[in-house]
């Protein structure tokens, strides 16, 4: 068995039959090579895009939010006008207080969201704040005594806890 030798140089050349084995697998590889930076440039594009969907979701979510607020808005500034111009009674401006905090309940519940934590209900503290402590005997033990904020919350997601006084 004759042993092969390997090049000392770069100027001596493979056997013939050797350049025929590698010629296939270096074109191999170069195709492999071209597949995987394609792969990766098709990923870093598709990551890019979905971030862009991402950025563009979340401003018209916060456009759509704030639309619907604008109507409140206008109407607080309504009332800031009429009342500086000494145009409404102290009643007429409370009932038109009155009506913008409906509005602005209205926009809440149409945004899903609804507020809670009232007197008398049972304290649960994964949505509820305890700030203060009273004793009661006309409450029950851990029920709410007093709301100091009320909470909000989107279907099981709480957004604002309800900062409350507990009882016994």
């Amino acid at each position: 068995m004759k042993d092969k030798k390997k090049p000392d140089t770069p100027e001596e050349e493979l056997p013939q039959e050797e350049e025929v084995i590698l010629d296939p697998l270096v074109e191999e590889l170069k195709s492999k090579n071209d597949q995987l930076l394609r792969l990766a440039a098709e990923f870093d594009n598709f990551r890019k895009r979905s971030q862009k969907e991402k950025d563009e979701a979340f401003l018209n979510a916060k456009a759509s939010v704030l639309k619907a607020f604008l109507p409140v808005l206008d109407n607080f500034e309504r009332a800031m006008l009429e009342s500086a111009e000494g145009d409404c009674s102290p009643q007429a401006y409370r009932k038109g207080v009155e009506m913008i905090l409906a509005q602005l309940a209205g926009v809440f519940t149409a945004q899903g969201a609804e507020t809670y934590g009232e007197a008398g209900e049972p304290f649960d503290p994964t949505i509820h704040n305890a700030v203060t402590h009273c004793e009661n005997p006309e409450l029950g033990e851990n029920v709410i005594a007093e709301v100091y904020t009320r909470g909000c919350r989107m279907k099981e997601r709480v957004i604002r806890e309800a900062v409350v006084g507990v009882a016994n």
